[in-house]
């Protein structure tokens, strides 16, 4: 299973392109890229936006790097957790719950 990161880093050397063409166009140094392919360290303020380019330059759905970025996040918050599929499903409660209350603050 690959990280956001790493699948950054196939994408890019796919297309034949150095990290600091990918850092230009992502308004960032090379270093984080470098970081950001090879530690999967993120500018977490950041993120949305570099989803949004990297889907434009690579042609990928920014649903399915986000879906990756999130993923990579949540297993890092839960790799020590002896229970982490009952916080799953705990958390995935919440989500449901939530969205209803939400759903009913718009009618």
């Amino acid at each position: 299973m690959t990280t956001l990161g790493s699948t950054i880093r196939e994408l890019r050397e796919a297309q034949n392109w150095p990290q600091r063409k990918l850092a230009n166009e992502l308004d960032m140094d090379v270093a984080v890229l470098s970081r950001i392919e090879n530690e999967n360290k993120f500018p977490k303020k950041r993120i949305d936006d570099i989803i949004e380019v990297l889907s434009r330059l690579f042609s990928v759905k920014a649903e399915d790097l986000k879906k990756a970025y999130l993923s990579d996040e949540i297993a890092s918050l839960l790799i020590d957790e002896k229970s982490y599929e009952s916080i799953l499903k705990a958390s995935k409660e919440k989500i449901i719950h939530l969205r209803s209350k939400e759903l009913v603050k718009e009618v």
